[in-house]
């Protein structure tokens, strides 16, 4: 747990955003701060120097404890610490600006959407979400060398084949490095878009296409995200973006695509993002001859790429 808090306090890129956005809507001695899965207390620490009058962290773990050593440590005053998830609070003190950073690799596997949904209950009528809204982006991976990776169980050679364990392999997402080169040029599209002012489900889908102009083999695809934190202060990891903590998502064929000119691609992607679940994710591909017929359909789904 320290690891990993030592791992996202050591990205400048997102606490820089963290704190503008912090710095554009707080007020100094007026504004009430909800601080939504707080960790370390960093957020809050940023709330309190730039002047909020009071901060709630919420945070389950005991994570708590140290971010009191670190309150004290830094002399930072009016803060409340709440050893609860937010939504298990019933009357929570209304806030000016609520802040939750709770975004993961995927984006969605820490349950942001249900903490948002949850968290305009804790705000005033007249306040902030931190972030705003969430676009998540998808593109064909081009280039081999993940694919390899991921179904090195074909290549353990002494006359055996792992044709199962690799099916099961293909069938989960990976945390991975994207450079632009792996990235069929010009394909990445919006698969989602959540405004977190509103109310969302945490069961999100999407289909999209792709219009093949040149032959081309897909090994899967790319995930990233982009968060509005407040209007034009914006956070990605985008492989084209500055580099963050966060990477980006592989999510594998079963067997590469050969697509020639004039196919289309088709991805048809759900997404279980329930706090129960954490996430699931289930994605149908299709390729379709430039006469409109099917020529190859794969399904996937992370339920089937476990064992046990």
């Amino acid at each position: 747990m320290i690891e990993y808090q030592r791992i996202i306090l050591a990205d400048h890129v997102r606490n820089e955003v963290f704190a503008r956005a912090l710095k554009a809507v707080v007020r100094k001695d007026e504004s009430v701060v909800a601080d939504i899965g707080s960790g370390t207390g960093f957020l809050s620490f940023l709330a309190s120097k730039l002047g909020a009058k009071e901060c709630y962290l919420y945070e389950q773990s005991a994570l708590l404890d140290l971010s009191r050593s670190l309150a004290h440590e830094n002399d930072i005053k009016h803060l409340h610490f709440i050893q609860k998830h937010s939504t298990q609070v019933r009357t929570p003190v209304k806030a000016d600006v609520v802040i939750s950073e709770t975004l993961g690799n995927f984006a969605l596997e820490e349950g942001i959407i249900e903490t948002m949904n949850d968290a305009q209950r804790l705000l005033k009528p007249d306040g902030v979400l931190i972030p705003q809204s969430l676009q998540q982006f998808i593109v064909p991976v081009v280039s081999d060398h993940l694919w390899k990776e991921v179904t090195s169980f074909d290549r353990v050679g002494h006359g055996l084949t792992f044709r199962k364990a690799c099916e099961i392999s293909c069938q989960n997402i990976y945390v991975r490095t994207l450079q632009m080169s792996d990235l069929l040029p010009d394909g990445a599209q919006t698969w989602d878009e959540i405004d977190f002012t509103q109310k969302n489900s945490p069961l999100r889908s999407a289909t999209l296409t792709w219009i093949i102009h040149a032959p081309v083999t897909v090994f899967g695809f790319g995930l990233w995200w982009e968060a509005e934190l407040q209007p034009g202060i914006t956070l990605s990891t985008s492989p084209a973006a500055p580099r963050t903590h966060w990477e980006q998502i592989f999510m594998p064929v079963l067997e590469p695509l050969e697509l020639r000119k004039g196919e289309q691609l088709t991805l048809s992607l759900s997404v279980d993002a329930r706090q129960e679940i954490r996430i699931n994710v289930a994605w149908d591909i299709r390729a379709i001859s430039a006469d409109g017929g099917e020529r190859k359909h794969q399904r996937l789904d992370m339920r089937r790429g476990q064992i046990g």
